[in-house]
């Protein structure tokens, strides 16, 4: 199995997947990206995931993702996040390692976990723009000795996926499975695959075979959420109360959300 880390932006997406977490009684990571911060505030979105989490019966890890500034990590960890990711990865290999490794201790004395990333992947999501010609897939080699030098809790790679929307229609993902299990075989973290939104069920399942341990989602709940939105404002013309037209919202978060975590093997609904 692998455990899902679905990127929220409000409120209504944080409460989505929690309640997916509830219904299949799995353990789900709750991202956030600079961009999220940058239009809510990182004092708000860590106390609404945290006493969203809390008042439920929802496993629930916050995480920041994408991080590029290292004072902006550092309030996050303050504030209770207990996973973190430094996204140097487009700087030089040098510099990239340097970062990481101040960055990994600082957190890890205060019991945080940090993500580091080698490799570029190519797509935008909210301030991570890659653009084809900069797309560098990880080298195994290369994973390995950042890995060491560094000491990262978990290590993301590009291996094919790509980021944002784009792939659900222009550009299809072409995950590279062999690259995954040699990066798998070397580095003895967990792996992370981003942008997994838009890549089908079975190179998921053999993603997660070959090594991947975390997968993060963010696009299909964005179309989803959007999706359901315009559906409800285009249904309830006459509707003023914002709590009832995003309710559909929700459910559309949640429902995708449990979609993910099934196929991930993350479930444990008819667990005894």
């Amino acid at each position: 199995m692998a455990y899902p880390a679905f990127n929220t932006q409000n409120l209504e997406t944080t409460l989505g997947i929690i309640q997916a977490s509830e219904e299949s009684n799995a353990p789900v990571i709750i991202a956030t990206s600079e961009g999220t911060i940058a239009y809510a505030g990182l004092e708000v979105m860590a106390a609404l995931v945290r006493a969203a989490a809390r008042s439920s019966k929802a496993m629930v890890v916050l995480h920041f993702d994408h991080g590029k500034d290292r004072r902006l990590l550092e309030r996050a960890i303050e504030l209770g996040y207990s996973s973190i990711m430094l996204d140097h990865s487009q700087l030089p290999f040098e510099q990239n390692v340097r970062d990481t490794q101040r960055m990994v201790q600082w957190a890890h004395e205060r019991s945080a976990w940090v993500q580091g990333e080698i490799g570029r992947m190519r797509g935008t999501e909210d301030w991570v723009s890659v653009s084809e010609a900069q797309t560098l897939l990880t080298e195994p080699d290369e994973a390995f000795r950042f890995w060491q030098a560094t000491g990262v809790d978990s290590l993301a790679c590009a291996v094919g996926t790509v980021h944002g929307a784009i792939k659900m229609s222009a550009v299809q993902p072409q995950v590279d499975l062999p690259r995954i299990r040699a990066i798998h075989q070397r580095v003895e973290v967990p792996l992370v695959l981003h942008g997994a939104s838009g890549v089908g069920p079975q190179i998921i399942r053999e993603a997660i075979v070959s090594g991947i341990s975390i997968i993060n989602i963010d696009t299909e709940l964005r179309m989803a959420f959007t999706g359901a939105l315009r559906k409800s404002l285009a249904n309830n013309l006459r509707e003023i109360d914002p709590r009832r037209l995003l309710q559909p919202a929700i459910a559309a978060i949640k429902e995708t959300a449990l979609v993910k975590i099934r196929q991930f093997g993350g479930s444990c609904r008819n667990a005894a």
